[in-house]
């Protein structure tokens, strides 16, 4: 096997990597403006309070903890293109049903919850698959740089996406903000022809087969002490950041007074953040060692969560707290999704990318919804800046699982 430093300078980077990574970051930005159109449809449209808005995002959530392991098995049977082009077409006509729904009078709750679960089946599985094609089509020596405009793509997206979200919300309604996401899932969907695609197999397997492919996953990543630490500390967080998205909304809206388009601004501002982490990340890591770095990053993440909830009056003083808070949590994020992304990539053979890619995103993410509905009930309970409050220190905790871990000492992994 190839000896190639995974964090070495990389070469440019191939046509079809970057046709794939132009379909996903559309899709992405149109997904953007969900994230903030649907929970504000829910409360500004049908008065949804702290305990609906949780348990809406939970819906999105749900998914990896119910699908997420099988999932990767499909991804590491059937043909990718095949894939991802069912997920878009499912996502872009479930979306669509909640402007048209809207309009007719006939939306509520269930629908969103409903709606939004859908969606999140899908998003599990195109996700995975969009993580097992990088390695397809770009080479080991290159994947750092891979994954590092996957990230900047990802960070550009988030830093555009509110902007867009909040013109579209002010401009026509929360609604009808969410055709746009509707209609970048078919934009994607175009792009899939330009990629080169690995053509798997789809025979036939019985129960048995799939729980003994399922169980390879996930003991190649908790028997790896790397990478076990590694998915324990991002559900760890992420567990923490969803608790604490649950009401986040809500805090900017009932208790700062800010609308749509503020809101939009504010994090469009702070999403700015990740496009510098995204950048900086390779020479972060080059220069104090991928452990020490994810160390960092994570650290940063928690730091920048507590920092919103520090100011409240005067107006400016609140948004600009809001702004910084946001723009530090991505810095951080950022460099650390370029690092960590890409030792599942050094550690595991392609054959079973899917399953792996799988079976982290099925603890990471499957910890999301708990953590959402956990974040409403607090919220509805002590309140919402307590929420933010615990759900920041709480993530902060996160970088436990590294610290104790072989990777506090390790510079670089080679595949």
């Amino acid at each position: 096997m190839s000896r190639t430093d995974v964090s070495a300078p990389p070469r440019g980077l191939p046509r079809g990597y970057l046709a794939l990574l132009v379909g996903h970051t559309v899709s992405q930005l149109g997904s953007e403006v969900t994230v903030l159109a649907l929970p504000l449809t829910a409360i500004t449209l049908l008065g949804a309070g702290p305990a609906q808005t949780g348990l809406l995002l939970a819906c999105g959530r749900a998914p990896y903890l119910v699908i997420g392991l099988f999932a990767g098995v499909i991804v590491d049977r059937f043909p990718h293109r095949r894939i991802l082009l069912t997920a878009n077409l499912v996502m872009a006509a479930t979306l669509a049903t909640i402007p048209l729904l809207a309009s007719l009078g006939q939306l509520g709750t269930v629908q969103l919850y409903m709606a939004n679960t859908l969606v999140g089946v899908a998003a599990v599985i195109a996700d995975v698959t969009y993580l097992a094609c990088v390695p397809m089509v770009v080479d080991r020596a290159r994947l750092i740089r891979a994954q590092s405009s996957w990230q900047l793509s990802k960070a550009s997206v988030v830093a555009a996406g509110p902007f867009l979200a909040g013109w579209l919300v002010s401009a026509f309604s929360a609604p009808t903000a969410i055709l746009a996401d509707s209609a970048s899932f078919l934009l994607a969907t175009a792009l899939l022809p330009l990629v080169p695609m690995r053509a798997a197999e789809s025979q036939a397997a019985s129960s048995s087969a799939v729980l003994s492919q399922v169980a390879e996953g996930l003991t190649a990543v908790f028997g790896n002490p790397i990478l076990r630490a590694v998915t324990l500390a991002t559900g760890t967080f992420i567990f923490c950041y969803n608790a604490y998205s649950a009401v986040f909304l809500l805090y900017l809206t009932n208790e700062l007074g800010f609308d749509g388009w503020t809101t939009g601004v504010v994090l469009g501002i702070g999403a700015l953040g990740g496009v510098v982490g995204a950048i900086t990340a390779p020479w972060a890591g080059r220069a104090i060692g991928l452990g020490p770095v994810l160390i960092v990053a994570l650290a940063l993440s928690a730091g920048g969560l507590t920092l919103a909830t520090l100011l409240t009056e005067p107006r400016c003083s609140a948004v600009a707290c809001v702004a910084v808070s946001q723009f530090v949590l991505w810095v951080g994020q950022e460099i650390y999704n370029v690092q960590q992304v890409p030792i599942r990539y050094a550690l595991v053979p392609d054959r079973v990318q899917g399953r792996v890619s799988a079976s982290i995103r099925s603890v990471v993410w499957g910890l999301a919804p708990l953590g959402a509905l956990l974040g409403g009930a607090v919220g509805a309970g002590p309140g919402l800046r307590a929420t933010l409050v615990a759900s920041s220190v709480l993530g902060a905790a996160s970088v436990l699982w590294i610290w104790r871990s072989p990777l506090r000492h390790t510079h670089s992994l080679r595949p």
